[in-house]
């Protein structure tokens, strides 16, 4: 079985049918770059596409397992078999390693975060311990997304490898978000300010300037990405109910870092993080909507 072979028949009956890779791409509920792929050799399609492509190009299937039309060889079942051994020795190539390449380089940065985070006689700069998360979930990003440009077909699969990097994000963030505001706390901190702007202010009298940026421009940006997620992951799309999760979601964590003195309540913290977020959420629709 000559896979280039199969290839160039495809592009040729695609072509003389007058259809472009994106319409076949389309009646076959697969991505365009699937197609790309299968004309060029890099790729074969799923055994699951080929009766469906067979009918798109006119043709049966055991045509187009021999690259070619009305000639005797052998009979169905043997090449869906052959077929099939090829397409499993051709799946675990170079960007298969890549895939597991930067899913390792992924967990392993987030396991040098967890030690900077926990280990006390370690001193390790926010920022820099953000850092390594969002090269951890970059990681992740580059992995999936070389999965998706080289091995999968189905738009629908396609969806769920999108997913799936959300979630692994998500996972990231939200331990990343308990540790900053509650398990990574050493001091216990008995306090509270219910007085609006009244922290806000004192900070930009008299704190410095990594202080401002931490309590002010944390406190802004640190549940943006909380925001997306609600948006793009839990499809949480209505300015209300965002809203009104938000707020309630930024408020159990000012009451449980009061409750079990892990955090100072502040009612500026309150305002400036549900702010962040609906500013988000502004910006985020409306590029969307574009």
């Amino acid at each position: 079985m000559n896979l280039n072979k199969i290839s160039n028949f495809i592009k040729i009956k695609r072509k003389e049918l007058g259809i472009t890779q994106e319409k076949l791409a389309e009646r076959l509920f697969v991505t365009e770059k699937a197609v790309s792929r299968w004309e060029t050799g890099r790729g074969t399609p799923d055994i699951s596409l080929l009766l469906p492509l067979s009918k798109e190009l006119n043709v049966d299937v055991s045509g187009l397992l021999k690259g070619e039309e009305n000639k005797k060889g052998k009979n169905d079942v043997e090449q869906l078999i052959e077929y099939n051994e090829i397409v499993k020795t051709n799946k675990y190539n170079f960007q298969f390693k890549l895939i597991i390449f930067f899913y390792v380089l992924s967990i392993l940065s987030f396991l040098f975060y967890l030690r900077f985070e926990y280990d006390p006689n370690i001193e390790v700069n926010y920022f820099i311990r953000l850092l390594i998360i969002v090269i951890a979930s970059i990681f992740v990003i580059i992995g999936n997304r070389i999965y998706s440009n080289n091995y999968v077909e189905k738009l629908e699969d396609k969806k769920k490898v999108s997913k799936l990097s959300h979630v692994i994000i998500f996972i990231y963030y939200v331990i990343l978000l308990f540790n900053m505001g509650f398990f990574a706390r050493y001091h216990s901190i008995d306090s509270y300010n219910l007085i609006p702007f009244q922290s806000f202010i004192n900070i930009l009298k008299n704190g410095s300037i990594y202080s401002i940026i931490i309590n002010i421009f944390g406190n802004l940006f640190v549940f943006m990405p909380l925001e997306y997620f609600l948006i793009e992951l839990f499809h949480i799309k209505k300015f209300s109910t965002n809203f009104f999760l938000s707020l309630g979601i930024v408020l159990l964590v000012e009451l449980f870092q009061y409750i079990f003195k892990v955090g100072v309540f502040d009612v500026d913290d309150l305002i400036l993080c549900t702010f962040g977020m609906m500013l988000f959420y502004i910006i985020y629709t409306r590029i969307r909507k574009r």
